[in-house]
């Protein structure tokens, strides 16, 4: 069992992260850890939930990421989880889960896990997951609302922090029990993302006070998303298309501060089939149709 290792990173005098593995199959464990090595990280490991709670009394500082199994012996992954929340832990928590553990994931998401691997975990996967969860997440996740139905329904409603949007955009990572086509399920994640930033930097101005709703409804022929805030909402008309003039749009950008973008609104348009806002402009509807909708149906 790997104990500590300790990683280079930059700049040199950055300190190490501490990242805490919680796995009882040893050769899963050793891959895991010596994977998140490459990363420059030290890695500390744990064969179940109570070794791990052993391991994070002994630390005078708290771990900066925990990677957790689900199913081990003495405490499982869901019991660590909920004493750790209880603590008010600061570590990012992602869980490891086998294929066809949906009601699972939802479950570890509800209870704060920032992230989930579906095993045999990949080693692009791993540490895309790792990295996102150290240098992207905050230390404790804002906490969240979550619907959601196995016939097609998930919402998620938060503060206005992007882990509140990266953990709606791992519930997008069950369109695949939903057999929603990849390229069809990209364009769906890239107009949720544009949507999602929009209502957090612009309707709510980025106050974790004011809460986001995030909700995706999957019909056999056309999947709908719903996003709110409680901004002042804006006229989406008003908005002009970057695409007819787009170095006009990067010069008036410029002149009113604002960072280069603005590409939002047309690029959600492009993606989805139909994009329909609130009077108010703090709510939007986006349709993406997977066949032909009947001819009796919007």
């Amino acid at each position: 069992m790997i104990e500590e290792s300790a990683g280079t990173v930059s700049p040199e005098d950055a300190p190490v992260r501490q990242v805490l593995v919680v796995e009882d199959m040893a050769p899963l464990q050793e891959y895991i850890a010596e994977t998140l090595q490459d990363l420059g990280v030290a890695v500390t490991t744990a064969d179940n939930g109570v070794a791990a709670l052993e391991q994070i009394d002994a630390r005078p500082q708290a771990f900066d990421l925990i990677v957790s199994d689900i199913t081990m012996p003495r405490m499982d992954g869901m019991q660590l989880l909920t004493r750790l929340r209880e603590r008010h832990y600061p570590a990012p928590f992602i869980v490891l889960t086998a294929h066809g553990q949906d009601d699972l994931i939802v479950r570890f998401l509800k209870a704060g896990a920032c992230d989930y691997l579906i095993k045999p975990v990949g080693v692009e996967d791993l540490m895309m997951a790792a990295t996102m969860a150290l240098e992207r997440m905050p230390g404790e996740s804002q906490p969240v609302e979550v619907e959601y139905d196995p016939q097609g329904w998930f919402e998620i409603s938060g503060g206005s922090d992007y882990s509140v949007l990266y953990r709606y955009r791992k519930f997008l990572g069950l369109l695949d029990a939903f057999k929603v086509g990849e390229d069809v399920a990209n364009e769906l994640r890239l107009a949720l993302e544009e949507l999602g930033r929009n209502a957090i930097e612009w309707g709510n101005k980025s106050n974790v006070s004011k809460r986001i709703r995030l909700g995706c409804r999957i019909l056999p022929y056309k999947i709908i998303v719903q996003i709110a805030d409680e901004g002042d909402g804006f006229d989406p008309d008003a908005v002009p298309d970057p695409s007819l003039s787009p170095f006009e749009h990067i010069e008036r950008r410029q002149r009113e501060g604002k960072r280069l973008g603005g590409y939002g609104i047309h690029l959600i348009r492009s993606l989805m089939d139909k994009v329909t806002w609130n009077a108010r402009g703090n709510v939007v509807v986006a349709i993406k149709y997977l066949k032909r909708p009947p001819d009796d149906q919007p």
